[in-house]
């Protein structure tokens, strides 16, 4: 992640920012819900686990029934199960589905002719769907189309779900209860055992109820292509089977949804499918905390649903009742009656139970006495659980209805009124958070004892059990097993494991075990920090961690590390860490998010002028590689792997990285050390293992058990038998394969392919020699992979894995660069052998201005290069099959992995071109198949430095038992930004795979510190690198890779992390972070904590404090602990003025001549929080200085810590709490104190020589409610400031009066307001994007843009800053800030404020990006806003506009609906936003919806202006002028204009990978 200049955002004048780019970098790690079922296979146990708008589902491998992941409903990871994925991870994700809306509530639905379960959800809007898994959707692609079955019945269904009800429930019941209000205890979801109905309580003295229809056939459903705007004269493609009767479209939703927005006429409510009429039901219960039914005996009951419910009156009084619910008057029957208050119960409700298959009673309810009622409840209960009740032993217990569980927090009740039996028992006092039922999947459960699993907040796992004696429940005990995170919600898995899913930590794979262990054994290291003092589990523990996901939420604060020291103005690579605040109390921890994969470093020799590496085995089938080859500038050194004995390189210090073997110096007698190696290999020919060595004057065959010479090849003696009468010459460059294939080119442009042939006298053998019209600058001739998808006849062919790892495959190309050509040569190597070195392609390597299927393939070798060419030639190629197995797979959340990395191992093959420019070049290679040649496509160029590139073939995740045939092949590539290339998706026939980008993190200290005294840190770059696989020297259990690499001074060896964008480092703190800052000058982090400690005498003191973090060791530096009753409100790292001491509260004059002292500090704000004030009367302003030291904090020769010296240096007491500091210009800072807003300037002391003063300065701005935070565009760094000290504003964002400009006139030393948004917005944070743009959240989970017109014609105008964006988000940001998380493509490359076009879209699609802004959410996302320029801004709602239209949403839920304004009672739709998210599902769409999305954007005709836009407004209809047009005023024409799906396709890419 690299943090964004806020000078270079705003350099540009011509940029005009009209709209803003969302898209999640991280997904949310906190879990809102989940549910056991079966969900896309019968018998499976799996979870649906609700993460704010996302369902995933994940099944267990040790249940019995279906196991692992094979079986015939396995497919891929993103949309259908993966068959592939990690043999580790027991819990693996094998779906992910976004939502649109915030899923609430979600609960699984089995029809009775069904075999696997419909899950129902429901969203924070309203919205809700039931929906299904399909087979069909999973196995449907292109690939599977063949010309009997169109691809129009699959075109648009991206995901694998049926959507069988689907609307919007909020806008039914509004029409119903006009003015009804939301219930405060949020949307209650509760199903009936039997699956009769669902019962929602959605509004304060209703119920919602939805009959659910019994003799519904969910395999009967059939669809029609989704057509959002079906109704504007467009319509829906072909004839085809219809939707279920009564499923409403999401144009048919009565508010916002729908293409147009515009209400429907009348509310159609629910569908009749698979679900009855809706209807809602009085109750007269106001403040319902639980909702529940009670359980029948057996499968059929005598009974209506009883619907229990838990409710508190006025008085504060907790209550039980539970109430009958008659589906067929519609009506609701009170607690104590016998029937619906109508004594006409007719034959209605008769004729609705006949159809039940239920037979019809005389008495609805059960008897009064049996009705459930409790009064007066123990206080602070919140959670209703039924209970079965016991098997049924005659014609007593047939009818009878089970009891409840009332969870509260100081005791656990149960009650059943059929029974008549009340059993309390008391617990800890701690709330009880979450519960499940403990009952195996397989049967066999014991029916004497009911079981539970209670999640508590303090983290504690408890076991209650009920105990039954004669059919009653005689005792209740509660067991505590151990402590693991906060559970939000539980699920027991059977075989004694369960899904514990945590919103404020991690959520965990728990087993139980049989007997207690000792804290810290158990994997995961379990602690007791929640358990009671003295009890048995004070040091053991009854649970052991199987898998950790990683949840980020809540984010409270977040902020940026960069890992290197350069200025973003300096144009070096700048790889930044976001580092977060997360978690709360005990479960609190700083997460370190890094961008890239990590190479952790085992040993490191210092050894330059390497030039070349090549890694080779001992015996052609061992897994370890022996040797390491070292090419030098006219010598050749060989390491070799020793057991035991002196390491010659310097290994690490931890002793868990000493594997016990060495690296040495040895010889190999067949290889030639006295010059310098051009490429080295093990071969395997003819039965024989052979080492192949070339260098300049030939080429070496050695034996590889006797390591003596061979065979030898050289071209100055050779008879090749060609035709070529130019001379022979040196060898320049070189490649081979293990199939003994060998390539060399010779001085002057001459190719010879050669082969090696074993058996008892190895040979070289001369096939043919071309010259070619220049010096080839390099080659390759690695084989594609043999178990690549082979098509026979349009259907996939099966290839043994392990087949295809022990044969050693043949190359049918070899890949030739030359200088001074832009182009690539593919050479025939297969086939005939008179044809053996025949060009079958040409590559143009420049997009030439023309469409890819243009510029990609010419025969014409002198064509001269386009105006949007280059003529930067090829340094290095790779001819790769890739696979999406090299991407992390299997705990998508413990492993950071997108669902769709996930991959089932589907190949591409591809050829990759590094340039001496630092650009890597890629294509996809298509074989010669069905009468054609081969040919290229999907062309897509990525900027990955300035240095030149050496591509280095991988397998990631490869085990050393089968190297080969275990792991997925990968790139390297070299340079100045180490790159590793791997491919991600295409985890079903419809998701396209696509070639992802980490960079790869090698910092290293500097010797020497900056003129500041601060330890510098720089990435280092990597000229030649190799894999190297060795048991001795690396532990690979985990089947993670191994990597030697060098640059100019040192040569290093070590193990790089998972293949993966994001990696998420915990640093538990055992307390709750509240503020967090990196101090750069000290190389620190700051977190304010908010402990639970109690003080001496009784007194409450929280134990708050400042801790201060090493920031690369994460050791704690230093402590220091804030008075009683004060907390930490803010934290700032900044950089302040000295300045001269203040009189009358002025600010010193200052003096052009005199320099100014800048010093680097850190500032706290706190405010002390009395029990007795509502709002802060009393608050701190801390100036922390936070130094490195002579030595940076590491150890001194005498192996003693040098601590950095961390001390108070000023402090400004002041009347109010401090909630927001900021960096102000001329060294200032600007705090917020209540409502006021000052400015305060450090100063000498007069007093005490040495001593600093922090005071206020001038008279601050008043008039806001509370001000919560302020920002500005002031920077840290002094020379980014000078250009914008003209100017001196800020902005101020209210606790409800939004956000307001203000500016600083220091020669009245006063702070006044220009202009304010009079919106009631309840600020969450604000950031400035530039000087006239302001973007920020608010607590309605929305985001809103804001524009200053200094230059209005009116004063009314001037003092307004004008709405100009609004976007709901769904989640609740809790912190914004400049910044961004580049994936591929790093801004800092190239700080221009225009992006410039980085792959084969010259013209038609202008990619124009401005502010860049980082925001981090509760639920524990971390997103990007970009800046969109009129162009950019007009093409991506022209793109999503289309996929609204063409692609069908999960649930069939509106997209527009969901991201709409809402704030109270007010809905606007969102305008000046794009839902990037939305935007790149296009990457994963079939070939056939993504042209249907590209012809509608044609249709369309409004994703090109003609300039940036200034005036446009996205509510307007009359957008014509704004068009391309031509001389004559015309609309252009469409050839001319039309998109194709290249040029899109290219156009998200890019986007993509700019977070």
């Amino acid at each position: 992640m690299a943090p964004s200049a806020p000078s270079a955002r705003a350099a540009d004048p011509d940029l005009a920012e009209l709209g803003h780019y969302v898209v999640t970098s991280h997904p949310p790690g906190a879990v809102q819900c989940s549910a056991r079922c079966a969900f896309t296979a019968a018998g499976a146990t799996e979870v649906a686990i609700a993460k704010s708008n996302r369902i995933e589902v994940r099944r267990f491998q040790g249940a019995s029934g279906v196991g692992g992941l094979s079986g015939e409903n396995a497919g891929g990871a993103f949309g259908a199960p993966a068959s592939g994925g990690s043999n580790d991870d027991p819990f693996p994700a094998v779906l992910a589905l976004p939502i649109n809306g915030r899923v609430v509530n979600l609960a699984p639905v089995r029809f009775p002719n069904a075999k696997r379960d419909c899950l129902f959800f429901f969203t924070e809007k309203g919205g809700y769907a039931l929906i299904s898994y399909d087979d069909s959707l999973a196995d449907a692609g292109p690939s599977n189309t063949t010309s009997d079955v169109p691809p129009i019945p699959i075109t648009g269904e991206h995901y694998p779900v049926r959507t069988h009800a689907a609307g919007s429930l909020k806008s039914y019941t509004a029409s119903v209860l006009a003015g009804g209000r939301t219930s405060e205890c949020g949307p209650l979801l509760a199903v009936d055992p039997l699956f009769r109905c669902l019962a929602l309580h959605v509004y304060d003295g209703y119920l919602t109820i939805i009959p659910i229809n019994r003799g519904y056939d969910v395999e009967g459903f059939k669809r029609v292509p989704w057509r959002r705007n079906a109704s504007d004269g467009r319509g829906a493609r072909g004839a085809l089977p219809g939707i279920a009767e009564g499923v409403p479209r999401a144009s048919d939703a009565p508010s916002l949804a729908g293409g147009s927005g515009k209400p429907a006429a009348k509310p159609r409510g629910l569908s009749t499918g698979p679900f009855g009429e809706a209807f809602n039901l009085r109750i007269e219960e106001r403040t319902v905390l639980s909702l529940a039914f009670l359980t029948p005996a057996g499968t059929k009951s005598a009974y209506v649903p009883q619907a229990a419910v838990l409710h508190q009156d006025a008085r504060g009084f907790q209550h039980v009742r539970s109430h009958g619910i008659d589906l067929g008057r519609k009506a609701l029957i009170p607690n104590g009656h016998l029937s619906a208050t109508n004594p006409a119960a007719g034959s209605s409700r008769k004729g609705s139970m006949e159809n039940e298959g239920l037979k019809p009673s005389a008495s609805l309810m059960p008897p009064p006495g049996e009705q459930l009622k409790i009064s007066k409840i123990e206080g602070g209960s919140g959670c209703l659980i039924p209970v079965p009740p016991p098997p049924k032993a005659g014609d007593a217990t047939a009818n009878r209805l089970g009891g409840v569980l009332v969870l509260g927090q100081r005791q656990i009740t149960y009650h059943s009124s059929a029974e008549a039996t009340t059993r309390v028992r008391p617990t800890g006092g701690a709330l009880l958070l979450a519960h499940c039922a403990v009952d195996e999947p397989s049967g066999g459960n014991d029916e004497n004892v009911v079981r539970y699993l209670l999640g508590d907040e303090r983290g504690r796992l408890h076991l209650l059990s009920l105990v039954r004696e004669k059919g009653l429940v005689t005792t209740l005990h509660l067991a505590t097993l151990g402590v693991a995170s906060a559970a939000s919600s539980l699920g027991y898995l059977g075989n004694g494991t369960v899904f514990l899913g945590s919103q404020f930590g991690d959520s965990q794979l728990l087993r139980i075990l049989d007997e207690p262990v000792p804290t810290g054994t158990a994997s995961g290291g379990m602690d007791t920090d929640g358990a009671a003092e003295g009890s048995p589990l004070a040091d053991t523990t009854l649970l052991e961690v199987l898998a950790e996901y990683p949840n980020l939420g809540p984010i409270v604060d977040f902020d940026l590390r960069p890992c290197s020291d350069a200025p973003p103005s300096a144009g070096k690579h700048r790889q930044s860490a976001v580092a977060t605040c997360s978690g709360v109390a005990r479960d609190g921890s700083a997460r370190v998010v890094t961008n890239g994969v990590g190479l952790r470093e085992r040993a490191s020799v210092a050894m330059g002028g390497i030039t070349g590496m090549w890694a080779l085995r001992a015996k052609f089938e061992d897994g370890d590689d022996a040797y390491l080859v070292q090419g030098f500038v006219g010598e050749t050194r060989i390491l070799g792997v020793q057991s035991g004995g002196e390491d010659e390189m310097d290994d690490s210090e931890d002793e868990e990285e000493a594997e016990g073997g060495a690296l040495a110096e040895v010889t190999i007698p067949g290889f030639d050390a006295a010059k310098s190696t051009l490429f080295a290999g093990n071969v395997r020919a003819d039965g024989s293992d052979l080492l192949v060595q070339v260098v300049e004057d030939g080429v070496r065959l050695v034996d590889a058990a006797t390591l003596s010479l061979a065979a030898r090849w050289s071209p100055f003696d050779s008879d090749d038998g060609s035709d070529d009468d130019a001379p022979a010459g040196f060898v320049t460059v070189a490649a081979g394969n293990e199939s003994g294939q060998i390539v060399v080119a010779l001085r002057g442009g001459a190719v010879v392919y050669l082969v090696a042939e074993g058996g008892a006298t190895p040979r070289l053998r001369t096939v043919t020699r071309v010259t070619m019209e220049r010096e080839i600058s390099c080659l390759d001739l690695h084989p594609f992979a043999a178990s690549a998808p082979a098509e026979k006849n349009g259907n996939m062919m099966d290839v043994d894995e392990a087949d295809a790892a022990r044969a050693t495959p043949t190359s049918q190309l070899v890949a030739v660069g030359l200088w001074d050509d832009f182009s690539v040569r593919l050479l025939r190597l297969g086939g005939d052998p008179s044809s053996a070195l025949e060009q079958v392609l040409r590559i143009n390597l420049g997009r030439g201005g023309a469409r890819p299927s243009d510029a990609a393939t010419d025969s014409d070798p002198d064509e001269p290069m386009g105006e949007g060419g280059r003529h930067t030639m090829a340094r290095s190629l790779c001819l790769v099959t890739l696979d999406a197995r090299s991407a992390g797979g299997g705990s998508i959340v413990g492993k950071g992995a997108s669902p769709s990395a996930a991959g089932t191992g589907r190949g591409v093959d591809m050829l990759l071109a590094g340039l001496g420019d630092g650009t890597l070049l890629s294509f996809a290679v298509d074989r010669p198949a069905g009468g054609k040649g081969w040919a290229v496509h999907s062309r897509k160029e990525v900027g990955l430095g300035t240095q030149g590139i050496h591509l280095v073939p991988f397998r990631h995740g490869a085990t050393l038992d089968s190297p080969a045939a275990a792991g997925g092949a990968c790139v390297l590539a070299t340079g100045d930004r180490p790159t590793v290339v791997y491919l991600a998706g295409g985890g079903t026939a419809n998701a396209t795979p696509k070639l992802n980008y980490s960079s790869v993190s090698l910092a290293a200290d500097d010797d020497d510190d900056d003129e500041e005294g601060r330890a510098r840190s720089r990435n280092l770059s990597v000229n030649v690198a190799a894999p190297f696989r060795s048991s001795l020297l690396f532990s690979n259990a985990h089947g993670s890779s191994s990597l030697c690499v060098a640059d100019e001074a040192t040569l290093r060896l070590g193990v790089i992390d998972d293949i993966q964008k994001l990696h998420v480092t915990t640093h538990k703190l055992g307390m709750t972070p509240r503020r967090i800052c990196h101090h750069a000058a000290g190389r620190a982090y700051a977190v304010g904590c908010i402990g639970a400690d109690v003080g001496t005498g009784g007194e409450a003191n929280e134990g708050n404090c400042v801790r201060f973090f090493d920031d690369a060791t994460f050791e704690e530096l230093r402590r220091i602990n804030l008075e009683p009753f004060e907390m930490i409100l803010s934290v700032e790292s900044v950089s302040l003025s000295i300045n001269a001491h203040p009189r009358d509260g002025r600010a010193a004059p200052a003096s052009t001549d005199a320099p100014v002292e800048y010093r680097p500090f850190v500032v706290l704000g706190t405010a002390f929080a009395y029990p007795d004030e509502d709002e802060p009367s009393k608050g701190r302003v801390i100036v922390v200085e936070c130094n490195s030291g002579a030595t940076g904090g590491l150890k001194d020769d005498s192996g003693d810590q040098m601590h950095r010296q961390v001390r108070q240096v000023a402090d400004l007491v002041l009347r109010g709490g401090i909630f927001s500091i900021a960096p102000f210009y001329e060294g200032n800072v600007l705090v917020t104190c209540g409502s006021k807003t000052m400015l305060c300037q450090l100063s000498e002391s007069i007093a005490v020589k040495g001593d600093l003063l922090l005071n206020q300065v001038g008279s601050g701005h008043h008039g806001h409610i509370v001000s919560l935070m302020v920002k500005s565009l002031a920077s840290n760094d002094r020379s980014l400031q000078k250009s914008q000290e003209k100017k001196q504003h800020a902005i101020v964002g209210d606790l409800m009066r939004s956000i307001s400009l203000v500016a600083w006139y220091p020669k009245h030393q006063v702070i006044e307001e220009l202009a304010r948004d009079y919106n009631a917005n309840y600020c969450t944070d604000i950031c400035m994007l530039s000087s006239n743009v302001y973007l920020g959240s608010e607590g309605h989970n929305n985001l809103f843009v804001l524009r200053y017109n200094p230059n209005a014609t009116t004063e009314q105008a001037r003092v307004r800053l004008d709405n100009a964006g609004q976007y709901h988000l769904g989640e609740m940001v809790n912190k914004l800030m400049a910044g961004i998380a580049p994936q591929g493509v790093d801004p800092a490359l190239r700080p221009m404020a225009r992006w410039p076009p980085l792959r084969n879209h010259p013209a038609k699609i202008d990619i124009t990006i401005g502010s860049q802004t980082l925001y981090g959410t509760v639920d524990g996302t971390v997103g990007t806003i970009l800046g969109l320029g009129g162009k950019t801004l007009a093409f991506l709602s022209a793109l999503q506009r289309a996929m609204d239209a063409i692609v069908r949403p999960v649930g069939d839920l509106s997209r527009g609906h969901h991201r709409a304004w809402e704030q109270d009672q007010r809905r606007r739709e969102a305008c000046g936003f794009i839902d990037g998210d939305w935007i790149e599902t296009f990457l994963d769409l079939g070939g056939p919806t993504m042209a249907m999305v590209v012809a509608e954007m044609n249709r369309d005709k409004r994703w090109r202006i003609r300039d940036e836009g200034r005036g446009f407004e996205a509510g307007s209809e009359d957008r014509q002028n704004m068009m391309d047009a031509d001389d004559q005023g015309t609309a252009a024409t469409a050839g001319a204009s039309e998109l194709t799906v290249e040029d899109v396709l290219g156009a998200v890419e890019e986007l993509s990978m700019m977070h």
